[in-house]
């Protein structure tokens, strides 16, 4: 936004930064709608400083009381464009998890996307300017040039205690003020006023640049996080060492035994006061003064004094104010939160839950049917499904049953023989295929599952139930491929765990057993969206990564192939407790990340049309933030508790009555294809 008095003296500016605005927004994916907010971040070009810098050089030389000539905004256009893609590039390349109070694009979207967004802003800048003229694109080439190599030398004198002022200086110089240099020079060039007018504008602007650079610095170390937008004092903890930092550690001796990778908090917090203490800051503050005197030396003479004025009010407005709180973003609640027991009917379908347990012979005595694994099944329901009522909870909680048993049974420590692994499977995979046509005979589990099944079919649609079924034969066959695997020893790449761990972790049942919850099924719109893809695919690693540390020592006992922590110290050869510190790292970066797509996806899921897709996938939001806590929360509830003994018996039961149930159909079919034989001959 610009001052009052910068609007008054060029009436103008507001209608041509709309025009501006509208040629940035047409940098997007054609044909591709939901792809839209992915560069048209409103963070990228908010305050749209760049653009205002071309617009106002402009004015200066061409006058100030009429609207910019259609070069000159597609000049400011095409400098925002370019400052967007660096943003982009360097969250990616920083791993900055937010950008001016929001989350960042790759934080959102994921870094691939996010890089790729980048080039496509670039792209879109670099065909703008080679419309306006070979002269433009030549001098934004020789600009990427000196910002690119700025990058690249700030990257390689990280952590360097022995880094100069003049080295700060000249990067400064050539990663952010050639690009305030550049957008006063675009601006100047397409008023026509000749190369010297061009080349002060140019030199205000890097002044300019630089007094921003340094007073950016500065703020790294005296504002807030809120204040910033992003975390303070985050210079330091990456190695960045700013002209505040270079000059402290000229004259404090004990800032250099502080400064190093791996800094902790409570270090970062020492290195920053000795800086904020010696009087660095203050100094700097003189050498960012003396850059914006510099720059606004270079309007002598420029213009009519109305203009030199109002480009000189907005110089100082960018350098002299401090940094403003950010404004708040709505964020769900933290994912870390751990909320009681939810109220509700849990009690009374427990009672019937262990009715039917009994009625159906999966359990064959009371004691057996309150076992931890199924005795807090109803409480698992009504954390899955807060609000559901007793004929609902009871509906998800046979079902989630019948999913834990079939879990459990591959788990089974008396599971020792791959073939019975195999037939096992066989065997359950004739339910669930029993299950779309005719109900299955059979003995506790087909009972089960049959009288679960019957419950959901009649409260989802066909397209969903077809889904559904095609997911557990999908489950069935990765669940027989861990079983095989624990039983040879087989311990997986980091590059395969998470896509062998997705697979027998059942994800995309999990994720049909929500849409019985949700009502329904979601439109392919929304769940084919993107962002929610990406949603599941990071809160799934989360998720996944938290189980392993939950279940960590029952899964070193009986050598679950697919533990992350076991995976890290196979390949790595660290400790168990450097695996069990990274994988909390993931675990908290992971859910953070999950928080941060669940703030940022209302305004980007929201198509303009609000149609029915667009509630679907508000709805969608609105629960995942309401339930995630009491998900998380679900390792609470004692049947999740892995190391709960006493499974044994009824699991060995269940598998030779299944393993009695095969044998006996595979002999069945051998008759059957005898007889069929013999009939031919």
């Amino acid at each position: 936004m610009t001052s009052e008095s910068v609007s008054r003296a060029f009436p103008a500016l507001e209608s041509d930064l709309d025009r501006v605005r509208e040629i940035v927004g047409m940098a997007d994916v054609p044909n591709r709608s939901e792809l839209a907010p992915l560069t048209r971040q409103p963070a990228g070009h908010r305050h749209l400083i760049r653009p205002t810098l071309a617009l106002l050089s402009y004015y200066v030389l061409a006058g100030p009381e009429r609207a910019a000539d259609i070069r000159a905004v597609e000049a400011a256009a095409a400098v925002e464009l370019l400052h967007m893609a660096s943003l982009y590039h360097d969250d990616v390349i920083d791993d900055a998890r937010r950008r001016r109070g929001r989350p960042s694009v790759n934080t959102v979207w994921g870094a691939r996307l996010a890089v790729l967004a980048g080039d496509l802003l670039f792209t879109s800048a670099s065909r703008i300017l080679s419309e306006l003229g070979r002269r433009e694109s030549l001098v934004v080439a020789e600009t990427a040039r000196q910002i690119c190599s700025g990058m690249i030398a700030e990257t390689a004198d990280r952590f360097l205690l022995s880094r100069t002022e003049a080295d700060y200086l000249e990067v400064t110089g050539a990663k952010t003020a050639e690009l305030l240099s550049l957008a006063c020079r675009l601006g100047a060039m397409q008023a026509g006023r000749g190369p010297e007018a061009e080349e002060d504008l140019a030199r205000l602007g890097w002044h300019l640049g630089m007094a921003y650079q340094v007073r950016d610095d500065i703020l790294d170390l005296t504002a807030t996080t809120g204040e910033l937008g992003k975390p303070a004092n985050s210079d330091i903890v990456e190695g960045v060492y700013t002209l505040p930092v270079i000059r402290a550690l000229g004259r404090e001796p004990s800032l250099a035994r502080l400064l190093r990778r791996g800094l902790t908090t409570a270090d970062a917090e020492r290195a920053r006061q000795l800086v904020l203490s010696c009087g660095a800051v203050e100094e700097a503050r003189q050498v960012a003064e003396t850059h914006v005197e510099t720059a606004l030396r270079r309007l002598d003479g420029l213009g009519d004094p109305r203009s030199r004025e109002g480009l000189a009010g907005y110089v100082r407005s960018i350098t002299g104010s401090g940094a403003k709180a950010a404004p708040a973003v709505t964020s769900p609640a933290p994912a870390s939160a751990r909320p009681g027991v939810p109220a509700g009917r849990h009690e009374q379908v427990q009672e019937r839950l262990d009715a039917w347990l009994l009625d159906t012979g999966l359990a064959t005595t009371p004691e057996e049917a309150r076992h931890p694994r199924w005795n807090a099944m109803a409480l698992t329901a009504a954390r899955f499904w807060p609000g559901a009522d007793a004929e609902q909870a009871e509906t998800l909680a046979r079902w989630m049953l019948v999913i834990a048993v079939v879990d459990d049974l591959f788990d089974e420590p008396g599971l020792t023989d791959p073939g019975e692994i195999v037939r096992l499977r066989h065997r359950l995979t004739l339910l669930v295929r029993g299950l779309g046509d005719t109900p299955p005979a059979g003995g506790a589990v087909a009972t089960a599952m049959a009288q679960a099944w019957e419950r959901v079919r009649l409260i989802q649609p066909p397209s969903w139930r077809a889904r559904a079924l095609g997911h557990l034969e999908e489950w069935l066959e990765a669940a027989e491929r861990e079983a095989c695997h624990r039983l040879s020893g087989f311990v997986p790449s980091l590059r395969d765990q998470f896509a062998l761990r997705l697979g027998s972790s059942g994800a995309p049942v999990f994720l049909d057993t929500f849409e019985i919850t949700y009502g329904g099924e979601l439109e392919p719109e929304v769940r084919d969206h993107p962002l929610v893809r990406r949603l599941l695919n990071v809160g799934a690693a989360a998720a996944l990564a938290e189980n392993d540390l939950m279940t960590l020592d029952e899964d070193e006992a009986v050598g679950a192939p697919y533990n992350l922590v076991r995976v890290l110290r196979h390949e790595t050869g660290c400790t168990r407790q450097e695996a069990i510190d990274e994988v909390t790292r993931q675990v908290e970066d992971g859910f953070a990340q999950v928080d941060a797509i669940l703030a940022a996806a209302p305004a980007i899921l929201r198509p303009a049309d609000g149609g029915a897709a667009a509630e679907t996938g508000m709805g969608l939001l609105r629960l995942s933030r309401e339930r995630l806590p009491g998900w998380r929360a679900l390792h609470d509830i004692d049947r999740y508790n892995r190391s709960s003994a006493g499974s044994e018996t009824y699991l060995a039961r269940l598998r030779r009555e299944l393993l009695d149930e095969y044998a006996e159909h595979a002999e069945c079919a051998k008759d059957a294809a005898y007889a069929e034989t013999g009939a031919a001959r």
